[in-house]
């Protein structure tokens, strides 16, 4: 029988089992510091002395009150009539988005007693400019002149029938809004 011999010679067949537990050496020291404890716990007693409280005197005097930080108010956009979220309306019509911004800042009309009553007649988005339009015709009811003074036409029991706004349809990250309130040509 045929003893089998190596082609490479003594001293290579050395260097390649030194470098082959090397290279062990080195897998077991990371794994090691991989798996290692990343701190220990402290002891929860104490050998420290405690540190004496020393009376510091007010650079400030007292007041009865606590003072707060209060951030100022949000400035409204006077050019904005109003606003709904992205989220808090459903539809695929931009009319609906447009009609619920309508709709919603009148209905606030209504509670806070600037008007009595509104309908809605019509309302629609379409391109002009440089954006969206949106064009809607309603009557009020209200006993507030100002109402007339911007078009319409008064009718019986404090109505104002056939008035016609115009506004800019704006979309933002978070809203929809409607601004530049402006009278329908």
């Amino acid at each position: 029988m045929k003893k089998y011999t190596s082609p490479l010679s003594r001293w290579e067949r050395v260097r390649v089992r030194d470098i082959s537990h090397f290279i062990l050496l080195i897998v077991i020291a990371f794994l090691l510091s991989a798996c290692g404890s990343g701190s220990t716990a402290a002891s929860s007693t104490s050998t420290s002395a405690p540190v004496a409280v020393t009376d510091i005197p007010a650079t400030e005097t007292q007041t009865p009150l606590p003072f707060t930080d209060t951030p100022p108010a949000p400035t409204q956009d006077p050019a904005l009539f109003g606003a709904i979220g992205l989220n808090e309306v459903q539809g695929f019509a931009l009319e609906s988005f447009a009609n619920a911004i309508f709709t919603r800042t009148m209905d606030s009309f209504e509670a806070g007693g600037a008007i009595q009553d509104y309908q809605n007649l019509h309302g629609s988005v379409f391109p002009g400019g440089d954006g969206l339009l949106f064009e809607v015709t309603f009557n009020v009811r209200t006993a507030d002149p100002a109402w007339l003074a911007d078009g319409g036409t008064p009718a019986a029991d404090d109505w104002i029938n056939e008035k016609c706004y115009r506004f800019d349809f704006v979309t933002t990250e978070t809203e929809y809004q409607l601004k530049n309130k402006r009278l329908c040509n």
